[in-house]
């Protein structure tokens, strides 16, 4: 299988393999850093308030993750596109797959895989949240917030199924990028214009719409997902727009 391909093409390369493990391991220090202000006396965070999206805006390890995220995606999924033209082994798998199933594989890899590094990494620290801080009740709201702010409110009435729901919104938005970034590396082959080029498409929706995407990966907040609207809905468009473009330029158009 081709995607079989890949995922052995990544466990085997050293750079792949620590940017996942990056990836899982900026929850796994959230949860060290909120332990040590247990320890110096801090209440115990309620389970689902204690998952790595739901922590500070301002924590560094989750601004690590969200706000570089094209980085590791790319580094990912999108980079051996790249590599593979400046070798020529792109021609070799040409030769053996067909071109459109080149082109469509690669696509399909750099959505698969960049949603399911992200999705596994959030989900697991949920499941650790859950364990570690079994029996904490610290909210750091009180009532008439809670009830002041709508979303809030509602978040709070169903935490874990919030926490689940914004995971999946997470890896989803990763997936496309994942996508975006496979495509913009099969038709550009150039590192300086491609990482680049990615982060503009993903800076772009994070510092010019009043809502950015990253609120939209916030749960427990006053914001809701729909008030990201519209960083959420540029995110996809572009993506999709980008992925259309390479379909059309490399199977149409482009020459092995």
């Amino acid at each position: 299988m081709k995607i079989k391909y890949y995922f052995n093409r990544i466990i085997n390369n050293k750079v792949k393999l620590t940017t996942i493990l990056l990836i899982f391991l900026y929850p796994i220090i959230d949860i060290v850093l909120m332990l040590k202000d247990v320890s110096m006396g801090a209440s115990v965070l309620e389970p689902n308030l204690a998952s790595f999206l739901s922590s500070r805006i301002f924590n560094s390890a989750q601004c690590l993750l969200l706000w570089f995220l094209p980085l590791y995606i790319i580094l990912i999924v999108a980079d051996d596109c790249i590599e593979d033209y400046k070798s020529g082994y792109r021609n070799v798998l040409i030769s053996k797959w067909g071109k459109s199933s080149y082109v469509v594989t690669n696509m399909f890899k750099g959505f698969t895989f960049g949603f399911l590094v992200v999705f596994i990494s959030l989900a697991i620290n949920l499941v650790m949240t859950q364990i570690i801080f079994t029996g904490g009740n610290y909210t750091g709201l009180d009532t008439d917030t809670i009830e002041g702010i709508e979303n809030l409110r509602l978040s709070l009435q169903h935490p874990l199924l919030t926490n689940i729901k914004y995971i999946l919104l997470a890896s989803l938005i990763s997936g496309v990028v994942g996508l975006g970034a496979s495509s913009v590396s099969i038709i550009l082959h150039d590192r300086f214009i491609v990482y680049p080029l990615v982060f503009v498409m993903w800076y772009i929706p994070n510092n010019v719409f009043t809502r950015p995407i990253i609120l939209a990966l916030q749960p427990f907040t006053e914001y809701s997902i729909s008030d990201s609207s519209l960083a959420i809905i540029f995110v996809f468009l572009i993506n999709l727009i980008v992925a259309s473009v390479a379909c059309v330029k490399e199977i149409k158009y482009a020459k092995i």
